[in-house]
């Protein structure tokens, strides 16, 4: 076998000729376009839980609210995956702000004064939206501590002095 025979084995063997590997041509484009849909497909699921756990949040079992405490499992659970899928803190942290933004939406009164979750503390109220909005952010910020950093430990109090080439 020649020594550019044994070369392209070898590279081969690596992934760098099948177009897998580090060293591909446009592999950084196709991977910054890949993680770019991620993030946005992430960021469309917490604005969807967001708007119909509004809606569900409000099943209530002689005023205990079984729906929305399973919506906030549920939640802690979808930002947890996400933090796992992702390998980082940056899709989880979508999820929840997305999530966050359409819940606060959601909870203002509309052009005609109605409400999708009711919020008065008084007489019969169910308190369904309150343990949804105040324990599902609870649930999405635990959730987001839990995963595991992308980076090196303390490499953001350190910044470009704690950053190593790459």
């Amino acid at each position: 076998m020649e020594d550019d025979d044994e070369t392209r084995v070898s590279l081969a063997k690596q992934g760098v000729l099948a177009g897998d590997g580090p060293g591909r041509p446009g592999g950084e484009a196709l991977d910054a376009v890949v993680s770019g849909a991620s993030y946005a497909v992430l960021g469309l699921f917490g604005a969807l839980y967001g708007l119909v756990g509004s809606f569900l949040q409000g099943w209530t079992v002689n005023r205990f609210p079984v729906a929305a405490i399973v919506l906030v499992l549920l939640l802690f659970a979808a930002v947890r995956l996400a933090g796992w899928g992702m390998g980082g803190r940056a899709g989880p942290t979508i999820i929840a702000l997305t999530w966050l933004v359409v819940v606060f939406i959601m909870s203002n009164n509309g052009p005609g004064g109605d409400l999708v979750m009711p919020a008065e503390l008084g007489g019969k109220t169910d308190y369904a939206g309150y343990v949804y909005i105040i324990g599902g952010l609870a649930a999405a910020v635990l959730a987001v501590l839990r995963v595991r950093p992308s980076g090196s430990s303390g490499q953001w109090l350190l910044g470009r002095a704690g950053r190593t080439p790459r």
